[in-house]
């Protein structure tokens, strides 16, 4: 049985090497999802930002350069590490702080909360949104991303051309614990929609806006050989607003 700690101890072995061959503000993969997020946050400037599940930090900083006042949480210090060496600003602090417990920090604290590519990494959801909501202002708004859980663990079918054409979906509604080895071994938790669902609607935030990005045009002038992310979407971008 894989539990919470086991998680942040495969991020703490892989952090160096994942920020090294993972520039997110150059990733390929990265602008797809985050021009979403971006989009459904709108200006920042001014408002008190919890980056949960922070990594390396480089959002953290991109907000903080933005104007926002943020708060950056990580259960692995390796990545705090590397964030704090490489990732500073003034109106930025970096805290340890685990996802899958309660948060240290008063009610209606934040105006914004946002969390990429992180709640799949951690293996139990539903104390982190009831925190998430307990944190916000009201209104507030949530923004997450993470990877497409309908399609993130199924494998493309290639013609005969090895074109990639579709995937096949299997086992969907089975939760269920992947060993993913893309910097080293991590811990991917597959759930499906619906419990992200239920969690938002039991911490009494309301969906609001429900993204599935694809690159933009400009973005595959770049990168021609990844045109199949327009056939199937890799990731979802959701902004829930607490009330």
């Amino acid at each position: 049985m894989f539990m919470r700690t086991d998680s942040i101890n495969h991020w703490d072995i892989v952090a160096e090497k994942y920020c090294a061959e993972n520039r997110q503000e150059k990733n390929f993969h990265s602008q797809i999802y985050l021009a979403a997020v971006n989009e459904l946050l709108g200006s920042v400037n001014g408002k008190r930002i919890l980056d949960a599940g922070c990594g390396d930090g480089f959002f953290s900083l991109e907000l903080a350069q933005k104007g926002a006042l943020v708060t950056a949480i990580d259960g692995s210090d390796a990545m705090l590490n590397i964030a704090k060496r490489k990732h500073a600003h003034d109106n930025l602090q970096y805290l340890n702080m685990d996802l899958t417990k309660k948060l240290t920090f008063e009610d209606k604290f934040f105006d914004i909360v946002v969390a990429n590519m992180s709640l799949m990494d951690i293996p139990e959801i539903e104390l982190f949104i009831f925190e998430v909501s307990r944190v916000l202002k009201k209104p507030g708004i949530f923004v997450f991303s993470i990877t497409h859980p309908c399609f993130f663990l199924s494998d493309w079918e290639e013609d005969e051309n090895k074109t990639k054409m579709y995937k096949k979906i299997e086992n969907y509604l089975d939760e269920r614990v992947e060993e993913l080895n893309f910097w080293g071994k991590t811990l991917h938790y597959h759930r499906p929609l619906s419990k992200y669902m239920a969690a938002i609607e039991r911490a009494k935030m309301c969906v609001n806006s429900f993204r599935e990005p694809v690159p933009s045009k400009e973005l595959i002038d770049l990168y021609p050989e990844q045109e199949y992310h327009y056939r199937i979407p890799s990731f979802l971008v959701i902004r829930a607003k607490s009330i």
